[in-house]
């Protein structure tokens, strides 16, 4: 991050800030008026970060929720701690799931959860009546949508044509279905529709052909390797034109000519420069008309969604796992009651508490590191200062940890240990080397709990090794080609639920090389196998894609069977002898010299013997993955 954007973000954190701390002023919120100031930086961070419209509506979704989460369990605790303790543990449950509807929720459950822990925690310097208590978050959701609405009033749709920028000409692009959501969001105008849809065909055809290349002969890649590399630059190219707030002057450079290559593969290089024409010309035309989305894409944004709820889900478990954690700290919590450090307490252990293990274990390291580092630098402040600059250093301390926040985790963590300890006990009056001993116990105690709790195993939901991640995977992806063969057959799924069986395939092939909380790192040897079977996968995926939008054809649902087989059995199918039997079925095969062109193959029979290609690979590294 440039010093620029560090100095936006200071100044962004100040404008926050400190005009809710002035507008609680002027309401009268009194000793609640901190509580309003620092809310309002949690409901910042939930409802920023994408385009203007879907954002405000989100706040105004959220704001009931932010003040109920705030307020409430404050409130309640006058009542029955335990009762209190209850509302927040189901607030951090939600918030540890919200990241299913998406990545633009992954913001809104931290800022709820930190939101929620926080008011918990804090120590009024003063006493505030049940309704500045209820007006605080109140008036912090407020001050955050005006604010809002001014930041983005002058270009409200920016984050939308960046997403859509990311999709076209990103290496290593997001799931199309989060740049639906996003385009679906922010009032979808005809424009940034047919951008994103010719994104997606272009896309698909780039796998396709990206995929294919494994398998030709070196003369013949090297040949697709550069039409798809003056493919890539041509969509970087539209990609910054659609990032521009404005029509911009985009001339036509023309396209090269497709190379002869077998099969249609010169038909995919033309149809893939066809998509890019398409979206130079939307681009520039920019037809803001407003379409209605079909109900179709409605259904597989819901359905999408609704995969990632089930109770072996990644995500589900992780909000279970915080849940419990949190109880737990909040149990030990309850019997320091007006301790000025529980805040920090409870926020390192929710800040830990990550979906993948290696997230938390990146957390804990560097709230370690960060602490014992802050540590060093306290004592020596309290050994050669007076006491009396405590609270310079703590401010000086919070100014430099903002600065740092993004780029370098440790020097703010290290630098919210000055700010915490020396802010408590200046403005309490306490003996600051017993407030950094009780500090770095506090943070030592959360960081074991975060660690075990993010480790945990949920009942009955046993982690899953690699092997059943494996076996996962590869369900997905037979069940997936068996309804793309049922669709040739002109007996296939609903369309919802083949969308549904693409999403699954993407998901478990994500988390076959996603490491399992707790789990051993695979040997050497066995991650070879892991990438192969990746590789195979994703190639599936890719040909499952093309071959589902071929005309329907009961022949190439018999190539697909064939296909199925192989996986099953390692038999090889009879619908294609004469093809399989002269096109190499391995990125090792030599039945060809290099240069020599393949034989006559349609466009069909190329897609189908990679597919069997791609099973054959994957197939010999099934072994691997056994018992």
């Amino acid at each position: 991050m440039s010093a620029g954007k560090r100095l936006g973000l200071l100044l962004m954190m100040a404008v926050i800030v400190g005009g809710a701390a002035g507008m609680g002023a002027m309401a009268g919120l009194g000793a609640a008026t901190t509580l309003a100031a620092l809310t309002a930086m949690f409901c910042f961070m939930a409802a920023s970060g994408g385009a203007l419209r879907p954002d405000l509506r989100l706040l105004a979704v959220l704001a009931p929720a932010m003040v109920l989460a705030v307020a409430v369990p404050r409130l309640m605790a006058e009542v029955s701690s335990w009762v209190s303790i209850a509302l927040v543990v189901v607030v951090v449950f939600v918030a540890g799931l919200l990241p299913a509807l998406g990545q633009r929720f992954v913001q809104v459950g931290l800022g709820l959860g930190m939101a929620a822990l926080f008011s918990y925690g804090f120590q009024l310097t003063g006493t505030a009546t049940h309704i500045q208590i209820v007006a605080a978050p109140l008036l912090a959701v407020i001050w955050v949508f005006l604010l809002r609405l001014l930041l983005g009033a002058r270009d409200p749709s920016r984050p939308t044509r960046a997403a859509l920028a990311g999709a076209l000409a990103d290496e290593q692009p997001t799931d199309p279905a989060e740049a639906l959501r996003k385009w679906h969001s922010d009032r979808p105008t005809r424009w940034t529709g047919q951008v994103l849809f010719a994104t997606m065909r272009y896309r698909t055809i780039l796998g396709v052909l990206g995929d294919r290349r494994r398998y030709l002969p070196t003369h013949d890649a090297e040949e697709l390797d550069a039409a798809l590399d003056a493919a890539r630059e041509e969509a970087a190219r539209l990609a910054d034109a659609v990032r521009a707030p404005s029509s911009p002057a985009l001339p036509d450079n023309g396209r090269p000519a497709a190379p002869e290559l077998p099969g249609g593969t010169s038909g995919l290089i033309s149809r893939l420069w066809e998509e890019l024409a398409e979206i130079r010309a939307a681009a520039v035309a920019r037809d803001a008309t407003r379409v209605t989305v079909p109900a179709a894409v409605r259904q597989v944004l819901v359905k999408t969604s609704r995969g990632t709820l089930s109770w072996r889900s990644t995500q589900l478990r992780h909000a279970v796992r915080c849940a419990l954690g949190v109880l737990i700290a909040l149990v030990i919590a309850s019997f320091r009651p007006g301790d000025p450090l529980t805040v920090a307490f409870l926020m390192t252990i929710f800040a830990i508490m990550q979906p993948e293990w290696h997230d938390s274990l990146a957390k804990a390291r560097e709230r370690v590191i960060g602490a014992l580092a802050g540590s060093v630098v306290l004592a020596l402040v309290i050994w050669l200062l007076p006491q009396a600059a405590l609270a310079p250093v703590a401010l000086i301390a919070l100014l430099i940890g903002f600065w740092f926040m993004r780029t370098q985790p440790v020097v703010f963590n290290g630098c919210i240990v000055l700010m915490s300890v020396g802010l408590n006990a200046t403005t309490r009056h306490l003996d600051p080397v017993s407030v950094l001993a009780e500090y770095v116990v506090l943070i030592l105690l959360a960081l074991v709990i975060g660690l075990v709790f993010g480790f945990a195993a949920i009942p009955g939901v046993p982690k899953p090794g690699i092997n059943e991640r494996f076996a996962n995977a590869c369900g997905a992806i037979r069940n997936l080609l068996a309804q793309v063969a049922d669709v040739h057959r002109g007996a296939g799924p609903d369309p919802h639920d083949l969308a549904r069986s693409f999403h699954t395939a993407v998901r478990t092939q994500h988390e076959l090389v996603t490491a399992t909380p707790g789990s051993r790192q695979p040997q050497p040897d066995q991650q070879e196998a892991i990438d192969t079977a990746y590789d195979s996968l994703r190639g599936l995926f890719h040909q499952a894609t093309a071959v589902v939008m071929l005309p329907p054809d009961k022949s190439t649902a018999t190539a697909i069977d064939d296909t199925l087989r192989l996986l099953d059995d390692g038999s090889m199918g009879t619908f294609l002898p004469e093809v399989t039997g002269r096109f190499p079925c391995s990125s090792t095969s030599s039945d060809l010299a290099d240069g020599e062109p393949l034989p006559k193959i349609s466009e069909t029979e190329l897609l189908l013997v990679t597919m069997n290609a791609d099973a054959l690979l994957l197939r010999q590294v099934t072994p691997e993955f056994t018992d």
